[in-house]
């Protein structure tokens, strides 16, 4: 038993405060923030059984003790609100607005191909939730003749009068890929900032737009990070060689990702308004990346929403890596997760409005 506790109470310590170190320099803090959840819980289900086993109750205390020096983590890995707001009607004459940010997998495109079920889905539930503000990642359009003209579809579908999209590659000259972003207020500047020119497709850049909100200046960045771009052949290796090709894919990306962090944090001091920064981490709230990127800034689903808050439709139910984070300027009215079952990404929209002073 001894062992047994002290195992999980290092895993749990591990899993916690080794994210506090920069994975670009230090790569096992990268692999720790992904077990965080798993660890924890289950952890803290095991406190009623050593409580029980009145022999053993020097390990409750023990176990304990570590799941309350992991409270910061798991405070942000959970929504703690039994009554969540999810309201994100506006009444006519308020400032509130809505923001949704959506890795739209490309708009349907699936080798080259559109499935035309998941893109008649995806604007249906864009029409549904219809955000004044979306921000889509992994955003896939097609100028050339009879071919996917999603830029021209969405703004019909959200009656968007303002957009900008920060095509990170092109194929054949009309296949473009990126990020965009929508919106009913009108978009003052805009710039594609370069942050990874290594990642396929989209990815490689972050779009910066300073959107005019009822008169008041507000910027937006609109971000996916690098993702670890496991192949199947990735998957399909056993034994040792499945463990390195794995390992060495996430390390690379772990570096990569952090520099990005980084680089992110630097353009959210530099802005003069009002930041909200949306999308992809492809990293969990116990993360450096988040942990880093966030800093200073409100989480709208911590702030108004209950349990996991799930974004990825996959792999596990403990992965949120889609995030809206407005600063401390703004008032979070509610935030939903909206599930999509053919989506790999859930998209995730919030009502905001700024504080006056």
């Amino acid at each position: 038993m001894k062992f047994v506790c002290s195992l999980f109470i290092i895993l749990l310590l591990t899993s916690a405060w080794l994210p506090l170190l920069n994975p670009g320099t230090y790569w096992v803090s990268g692999f720790a923030a992904l077990v965080f959840p798993v660890v924890f819980l289950f952890c803290g289900l095991s406190l009623p059984i050593l409580w029980c086993w009145r022999q053993q109750r020097k390990y409750f205390f023990a176990l304990g003790i570590a799941l309350l020096l992991c409270i910061r983590p798991a405070l942000n890995t959970w929504g703690l609100h039994f009554s969540p707001k999810a309201d994100l009607h506006i009444e006519a004459g308020s400032t509130d607005f809505t923001l949704m940010t959506y890795n739209s997998s490309s708009m349907g495109l699936q080798g080259y191909n559109i499935n035309q079920s998941f893109r008649t889905a995806i604007f249906r539930q864009i029409a549904d939730a219809s955000p004044d503000i979306l921000c889509l990642q992994e955003f896939y359009t097609n100028d050339g003749p009879g071919k996917s003209h999603n830029i021209d579809s969405l703004r019909l579908i959200g009656q968007y009068p303002y957009h900008y999209f920060a095509p990170d590659h092109t194929n054949w000259d009309t296949w473009h890929y990126g990020i965009a972003l929508f919106s009913r207020y009108p978009v003052a500047a805009a710039a594609m900032i370069l942050s990874d020119s290594l990642a396929p497709r989209s990815g490689r850049s972050f779009l910066q737009a300073d959107v005019v909100v009822h008169g008041d200046t507000v910027r937006i960045f609109s971000v996916q990070f690098t993702s670890y771009m496991l192949e199947r052949s990735d998957l399909q290796l056993t034994g040792l060689q499945r463990l390195m090709s794995l390992g060495s894919k996430m390390k690379a990306t772990f570096r990569r990702r952090s520099s990005q962090v980084e680089q992110l944090t630097a353009l959210i001091a530099a802005s003069p308004y009002p930041v909200i920064v949306a999308g992809d981490f492809n990293d969990t709230p116990a993360s450096y990346s988040y942990r880093v990127a966030a800093a200073g800034l409100q989480d709208a689903f911590l702030a108004t929403g209950m349990g996991w808050g799930r974004t990825l439709s996959y792999l596990s139910p403990t992965l949120r890596i889609d995030y809206i984070l407005p600063d401390q300027r703004f008032s979070i009215k509610g935030c939903r997760v909206l599930e999509m079952p053919q989506s790999e990404h859930f998209p995730v929209i919030s009502r905001l409005s700024l504080k006056k002073h």
